[in-house]
């Protein structure tokens, strides 16, 4: 098995312990050191800064407990980070899975800026980035919930370049339950911060 390259946190609520363990069987062999921590109920952005403090190594991650991940992928973002100096994030492309993990279809979003400014799934396949560019734009999202994730893509792509790879790294599993179908109404309307210096 390869040395951990990346710290990875995984933040549990109450999603179904059957999609949690299909989570971290599909983690099985990632460059990873996996984290688990518990979520903050309302506080997606405050739970997110207590898994990114977790471990040491110069390359972050977090996966979603009712998603799975292709565990090769991780080592291909980590290797465009290594080879592009320039660059604080590297994404990749999704499936989107139903409830029982059967495919619906696949996005695949190369890069834009202007898409990033407006839409909270544009950089939303597997992601990694730099611990460098994500630890001093954590108090940035600790008050958030819905949009925590969106906001801290978007401030760690102002630091640098942004690497999408044209491969699947997340299924991303659509059901009623999926944290921004039942956050707040308000949460992404609220969220004046999203202004980038």
């Amino acid at each position: 098995m390869s040395p951990p390259r990346i710290d990875v946190h995984l933040l549990t609520l109450d999603e179904p312990g059957h999609w949690r363990e299909e989570c971290l069987a599909s983690l099985a062999g990632a460059p990873i050191r996996l984290h688990r921590l518990p979520g903050i109920p309302g506080r997606v952005g405050k739970a997110r800064a207590a898994g990114f403090a977790r471990g040491t190594l110069a390359l972050v991650s977090f996966v979603d407990p009712d998603d799975r991940y292709e565990a090769r992928a991780f080592a291909h973002l980590a290797d465009a980070l290594d080879a592009c100096p320039s660059a604080v994030l590297a994404y990749t492309d999704e499936a989107l899975i139903d409830e029982h993990g059967r495919v619906i279809g696949v996005r695949r979003l190369a890069y834009s800026a202007f898409q990033h400014a407006h839409s909270a799934s544009h950089v939303h396949g597997l992601i990694v980035m730099r611990r460098s560019a994500v630890e001093p734009v954590l108090t940035r999202i600790a008050d958030l919930d819905a949009g925590a994730d969106w906001l801290l893509t978007r401030l760690v792509a102002s630091r640098g370049d942004v690497l999408h790879l044209p491969l699947v790294g997340r299924h991303w599993r659509q059901h009623p339950n999926q944290h921004h179908r039942r956050a707040r109404s308000t949460a992404l309307g609220s969220l004046p911060s999203l202004a980038i210096p």
